[in-house]
């Protein structure tokens, strides 16, 4: 503990005499004194009508706490926007991006897309880091998770770093599951409807029971659908015109609290699916399936003490698999590819938290982790990582409505890499219902595996590599600064904006490299040129975020506004490697210029979202949602998403003697969902893709018992 309060003393002396918070800082104290007359806070006095979030300290604080801006999704804006997927539902963040490289392979960034791999995003399910290798990603549509079985997600919209280690320089999405003790009971649901050239298929079954000692839920279920449609005279070269996929998926939870101060939080889950790619018009990639299998199991065990106090002890293991195969005839009958993968990762993880005095509270822990890799195209040998950690954080209410969060990490990343990651932020409570907040962090993103090691190869007659990574790469470093303004009035509204400078160096991209046949004999490539990953640019981002609720009519409706206005200049660093070359050097140079001109367009300048919500009557209820993005460039595409506009709409009807309340037995729902009501086909292409999110409509039917 000694260690660790040290360690909190340096921070504070770090962030009082290194870090500059300057005007938001000068601003907020300034205010203070200009308010001083205000009535007295007590920490009664803040415990107000304000969401509490976990995600962005670990500690439970009121937003208006938290060291960085966080979206709350709750279980009620997540049945009212009527999204199949979990990965669209970031749709309601402020400054998210989401996209979809085929029918079955979205990915989620927060500020934009800068390629199909969105590396640079913490993503949690219950603690489980599921950002994997070998690309360090996430793979939604194979989560064994379903969305109803979602409590809520808090988004952190900045880099933490300081509380999740290495790949949070964006944020983190910490998905929480419905406790098991949240069922009570059967239900069972289905869903049909069209999508694509036909149909979409979804079904599944909740199970439950609440007990004295012992808790516990089941889920079962099926996600199927036919993916997008494509305009008639499309030839798609690179991509899935045949992107259909189904998704088996069953989860357990369960907790055991034998007394009033332990309590053991039990959950597995596996999910099996099978993916549709490939053009029977491309000769090099036929139609053929990925069958991806994904499972977890954990378990924490959470020790009450004294005062509020505890210790947890958190374990898992996730386990993925992907079998790719396919090949050709026509006029290349030799040219076959297998992309196959094989993935485990290990973490064991201890937490205290510890009241040092009434003013101050304290989190610390330690963790480590183990990630192992086979997959043969991509790396020459099986890979694998183990990575340790060391985090605290610290909240300190200095003054009745002053409080100071600091906290640092640091970490091993098991490449050589030994990193401090700090965060300072002040929130200042002008009265109980507004605050103002400044922060200001350092985080990092490690290499993944593929761009650090990977020796991709594929076949064309003969052996061919595509990628030979030279390695040595540094983290990506991210400087953050922001100010913050929360407030919540008494007619009905709750304010959040967010401005921000984010400055970001080393950031990791493609890059040619010659090679010579004498690397190796069996593995000549048809031409002299690899893709490699080097540290190429470095940028930065500035912006302003804004969220906006209105409830009226005794929150029977409530409007909900998100909105985000962003820029990304971007600058070369080093050179290109092909400069060296007498025939190639301008090439490369001009290369270069293209790429940091794209990654400028990688954010889109103007997003948002306007969620209304409706209680039409006691058992019918309403919802729509609007969705626009301005155009954004896929960086490994080169190709720009035009302006997108969507609008979905949600009607449903509860019955049964349990209308209103759907929790009671024999009672259900039935809902009309209708995606991109007014057939706006100008959204929704990405990259290679071309595809066409045509007018998508599905009925939903669910039956308690």
């Amino acid at each position: 503990m000694g260690i660790i309060m040290r360690m909190n003393r340096l921070l504070f002396a770090f962030s009082r005499q290194r870090i500059k918070i300057g005007l938001p800082l000068f601003l907020i104290l300034s205010m203070g004194d200009c308010l001083a007359a205000l009535e007295d806070f007590s920490e009664q006095s803040l415990t107000l009508d304000v969401p509490v979030v976990l995600s962005a300290s670990r500690l439970k604080q009121p937003l208006s706490e938290a060291p960085n801006a966080v979206t709350v999704i709750d279980r009620a804006m997540i049945k009212a926007s009527g999204f199949r997927t979990t990965a669209d539902l970031f749709r309601l963040v402020p400054g998210m991006y989401v996209g979809y490289f085929n029918g079955h392979m979205p990915f989620v960034s927060y500020r934009g897309a800068t390629d199909e791999y969105t590396r640079r995003m913490q993503v949690l399910v219950d603690g489980r880091s599921v950002y994997l290798p070998p690309y360090n990603t996430v793979d939604w549509e194979d989560l064994p998770l379903h969305i109803d079985d979602i409590e809520r997600i808090e988004v952190v919209r900045g880099p933490a770093a300081t509380s999740y280690g290495s790949n949070s320089i964006l944020g983190v999405i910490n998905i929480i599951t419905r406790d098991a003790s949240a069922v009570n009971g059967a239900s069972l649901s289905a869903t049909r409807g069209n999508a694509g050239n036909a149909g979409i298929s979804d079904a599944v079954a909740h199970f439950g029971k609440s007990g004295e000692q012992l808790d516990y839920r089941l889920t079962f279920g099926k996600r199927s659908d036919n993916g997008f449609n494509f305009p008639a005279n499309w030839w798609n070269f690179y991509d899935a015109v045949n992107d259909s996929s189904a998704t088996h998926f069953a989860s357990l939870r369960s907790n055991y609290h034998p007394n009033g101060v332990d309590s053991f939080d039990f959950q597995l889950g596996f999910s099996n699916g099978v993916r549709a790619i490939g053009d029977p018009r491309n000769v090099l990639v036929q139609p053929h399936n990925v069958e991806n299998d994904s499972g977890y199991q954990q378990l924490t065990w959470l020790h009450t003490l004294d005062k509020g106090d505890d210790i947890q002890l958190h374990y898992y293991h996730i386990s993925r698999n992907s079998i790719s195969e396919g090949f050709s005839g026509g006029d290349h009958p030799g040219f076959w590819l297998t992309d196959d993968y094989h993935v485990h990762r290990h973490e064991l993880e201890l937490q205290h938290t510890v009241h040092t005095n009434t003013d101050n509270r304290l989190v610390w822990g330690m963790a480590t982790r183990y990630d192992s890799v086979v997959a043969p195209t991509t790396f020459s040998a099986p890979q694998s990582l183990r990575q340790y950690r060391l985090f605290a954080h610290d909240e300190w209410r200095v003054l009745p409505k002053l409080l100071l969060n600091t906290g640092a990490m640091l970490e091993d990343d098991g490449m050589g890499h030994k990193k401090i990651s700090p965060r300072a932020a002040l929130n200042y409570h002008l009265t109980p219902e507004h605050t103002l907040r400044t922060s200001i962090s350092v985080a990092y993103r490690s290499p993944a595996l593929a761009e650090e090691r990977s020796d991709k190869q594929s076949w064309l007659g003969a052996p061919w590599r595509e990628w030979l990574s030279s390695g040595g790469l540094r983290p990506e470093r991210t400087l953050s600064r922001e100010i913050g303004y929360i407030g919540k009035f008494d007619n009905g509204w709750s304010v959040d904006v967010r401005a921000y400078n984010d400055q970001v160096s080393d950031i990791i991209w493609t890059d040619f490299v010659l090679v010579s046949s004498s690397i190796n004999q069996t593995l000549v490539p048809p031409f002299p040129l690899v893709w490699d990953f080097r540290n190429e640019f470095a940028a930065q981002y500035t912006g302003l975020e804004s969220s906006v609720k209105y409830s009226w009519g005794g929150a029977r409706n409530s409007l909900t506004l998100s909105f985000s206005r962003q820029h990304v200049s971007c600058e070369p660093i080093g050179s290109p490697k092909l400069a060296s070359h007498p025939d190639l050097g301008q090439p490369a140079w001009d290369w270069l210029a293209g790429q940091v001109q794209a990654y400028t367009r990688t954010v889109p300048r103007n997003s948002g979202s306007l969620l209304y919500v409706g209680q039409m009557s006691d058992d019918i209820s309403f919802s729509a949602g609007y969705y626009q993005q301005s155009t954004v460039m896929v960086l490994d595409a080169m190709i720009p998403q035009p302006l997108t506009r969507r609008v979905d709409m949600r009607i449903a009807k509860q019955f049964g003697p349990g209308s209103g309340q759907f929790k009671k037995i024999g009672g259900g729902e039935v809902a009309l969902v209708v995606q991109n009501a007014f057939q706006n086909n100008n959204g929704e292409q990405v990259g290679y893709s071309g595809y066409v999110f045509d007018r998508r409509a599905f009925v939903t039917a669910a039956v308690n018992f």
